[in-house]
């Protein structure tokens, strides 16, 4: 619900501030900064219900809906847990990280609702319900069927194509339950084309005009969309090229994805792009049929917009992707709203955004052990990796902040509670009750035992801490804390984490007794449900960020990477794995577009940080687009190779504008990494 303005900006409530939805009838991708991989779509009626995977996460698959595809909310699961493996629930402390649920399909025929799923190295599952929100019935088959694209076709006869590089058809019987000829390995259908062999997976199938249609993703020099089509299911299939872009984040490409429909006739792509820390953020496409083939990234019909809308969009070129576009023009309302949400834990029942690491153990923790209250008993665990009953949420991008309210007093001696972020490295910040009092600790570890990097006594106040997690854009964490919730101090250092095992960073409030019990038989369910053991009670958890789809304020720091259209020149990351990037490779009469700048005074001055070989490179600024009015005239000097901020003037007048950089003369080997306004 828009509730404010602020600087001419309607601002949604909490993490709602986190939409891709600008509010201004476009959209900026990611559509969901947040790790959603291996995203399906469809469409039911006027709603949208997205899937997607999520490991060895419980409860697993999240569910979520939207009227537009671009603001989503979780609606439910597709199952609660898995129980056919012993690592699933940390058995003997074996676990199920990079494992269990890969690459979901949702489809709806006839009533129900279908999600077939691969469990890795284990079997494939089908879930089903008259509900999209569930519950779901589970349905297990006795093989694997990787990377599957259940498909349903107008003959209601189901099938799945699955398979790496060999792409393979499994017929299954007229309920979807299990394979029709028990064994059956598949037909091969299709094979990866020449150059394209690596990671062609990841099967979405279709059918459209008579055509089936086979999306999968490849890997060339980055991460492309490809698509198939036959007339006959069973083949020969012809491929072409879908999508081969960065986008808006260098050497990352696209990974994995499909189309859908909207009930007005548009159809839109959809695939994930890993993005580091933030994990697989799921990107949407104009998509237009030329000659009964898909194509990304058509000129689009500019009757279907305004001209205001058309003339900031700029130009879509064929395989290309974008970074800011018009929604899609459905007739459905749609609030402003995010999947992840803040929690004060007042229902008896979880929020959907909240998943378990792994099974956990039912009797170790309670909504209503004391009301208004996540209340988590501590199990013997030798560190975090290992903890049971972790309850974890996506961390929100690109830059957020989680902050719990803890009560500690009921920890018993040796007991650790807190907020602790998974990823690449494991990093804790908690308390831990002592024969003495209280520590404050943070632990951090590459998945061998946690070490212990900073401690301090402490005395909280009536038994509460308040613990911070501030995850920055660098893709660095941060902590805080405090004692009465209002005043903040640092505490320890910061720390780089990031992807791990197909997840991006994720916050996980824990409570556990570290102990070095060396006997598998000790960390069993049956065993540490008995267990004695203290509690930690988690009194709200609250979700921060200033990010706002692709509004910006003008006299803060802005990196040209969060541009919104842009022509001659390219993303550059200096590190992989790392998020920080510049604009490189500038040709001449290059321009990059910044769409919603909020300036809440005159700008009289620009500061850009930039390097650049000769002095008599130019760049100009105007208003709107890169004909526009000129603003100001930027005469850069040469660098020597260094990073520089130069001083420019400027004369921007207060308000909301769209902001075009555009360059003439010797712009080799000139870059840009960020600007602000004075």
């Amino acid at each position: 619900m828009l509730t404010a303005t602020l600087s001419g900006q309607a601002q949604p409530n909490g993490t709602d501030l986190l939409s891709s939805d600008n509010g201004d009838g476009t959209f900026t991708n990611p559509i969901i900064r947040g790790d959603y991989p291996d995203t399906d779509i469809i469409r039911v009626g006027e709603d949208f219900y997205m899937i997607s995977s999520s490991f060895a996460c419980m409860p697993g698959i999240p569910i979520c809906h939207s009227k537009d595809l671009i603001n989503w909310k979780i609606i439910g699961h597709a199952y609660d847990s898995l129980t056919f493996l012993p690592s699933y629930s940390m058995e003997h402390e074996l676990t199920a990280y990079g494992r269990a649920c890969w690459a979901p399909t949702i489809r709806y025929h006839d009533g129900w609702f279908y999600i077939g799923v691969n469990l890795k190295s284990d079997r494939y599952i089908m879930c089903k319900s008259r509900r999209p929100e569930g519950p779901y019935t589970m349905y297990p088959f006795k093989d694997e069927l990787y990377d599957p694209g259940f498909f349903i076709d107008d003959d209601g006869k189901k099938y799945v194509t699955h398979g790496k590089n060999e792409i393979r058809l499994t017929r299954l019987n007229d309920e979807g339950t299990e394979i029709m000829t028990p064994g059956d390995k598949g037909t091969v259908i299709l094979r990866s084309p020449e150059k394209y062999s690596l990671y062609f997976e990841g099967c979405h199938t279709y059918k459209r005009n008579g055509w089936y249609y086979i999306f999968n993703p490849a890997q060339g020099y980055n991460g492309v969309q490809m698509v198939s089509r036959s007339r006959n299911l069973y083949g020969p299939y012809e491929t072409r090229l879908l999508i081969d872009d960065d986008i808006n984040y260098a050497r990352a490409g696209v990974h994995q994805g499909g189309y859908v429909e909207t009930a007005e006739g548009e159809s839109w792509a959809f695939t994930f792009q890993d993005r580091d820390y933030m994990g697989r953020d799921m990107m949407l496409y104009p998509m237009r049929w030329v000659d009964d083939w898909p194509v990304v990234g058509l000129d689009p019909d500019t009757t279907q917009i305004t001209p205001e809308l058309a003339s900031r969009i700029g130009r879509i070129r064929p395989g290309k992707g974008v970074v800011t576009y018009r929604k899609p023009a459905v007739k459905a309302k749609q609030e402003i709203c995010f999947p992840q949400e803040s929690d004060e834990f007042e229902g008896k029942t979880l929020k959907p955004m909240w998943e378990f690491n792994h099974v956990p153990i039912a009797e170790k923790w309670s909504l209503t052990d004391r009301k208004g209250h996540l209340r988590i008993y501590a199990s013997p665990a030798k560190g975090f990796e290992w903890a049971r009953n972790s309850l974890t949420q996506k961390v929100s991008g690109p830059a957020s902040t989680g902050t719990v309210k803890l009560d500690v007093r009921g920890l018993q001696v040796g007991d650790f509670a807190g907020n602790g972020i998974m990823g690449s490295v494991m990093l804790q910040q908690g308390v831990r009750r002592t024969a003495d009092g209280w520590q404050l600790e943070v632990h951090q570890s590459k998945h061998v035992d946690d070490k212990l990097m900073e401690a301090k006594a402490i005395r909280p106040t009536d038994g509460y801490v308040w613990l911070r997690t501030e995850v920055t854009k660098r893709g660095t964490v941060i902590f805080h804390y405090s004692l009465d919730g209002q005043h903040y101090e640092r505490f320890g250092e910061e720390t780089a984490s990031g992807f791990w095992r197909f997840l991006g960073l994720r916050h996980a409030l824990c409570c556990y007794h570290h102990t070095t019990e060396k006997d598998s038989a000790f960390y069993t369910t049956a065993n540490l449900s008995k267990a004695m053991s203290g509690h930690a009670d988690f009194d709200n958890f609250i979700i921060e960020s200033s990010y706002r789809g692709n509004h910006y304020d003008a006299l803060a720091r802005i990196d040209f990477d969060q541009y919104d259209d842009r022509e001659g020149m390219r993303l550059f990351r200096p590190q992989d794995y790392m998020p920080e990037q510049y604009v490189g490779d500038i040709e001449p009469g290059a321009w990059i577009s910044f769409f919603n700048l909020h300036f809440d005074r005159p700008a009289t001055r620009l500061k850009v940080e930039l390097k650049a070989r000769f002095s008599d490179t130019v760049i100009e600024v105007h208003a709107g687009d890169a004909n526009g009015p000129l603003l100001g005239t930027c005469r850069v000097k040469a660098t020597g190779g260094k990073w520089s901020l130069q001083n420019f003037k400027v004369n921007i007048p207060q308000g909301v504008h769209k902001i075009t950089f555009t360059t003439r003369g010797s712009t080799e080997g000139m870059k840009l990494k960020y600007f602000l306004f004075e």
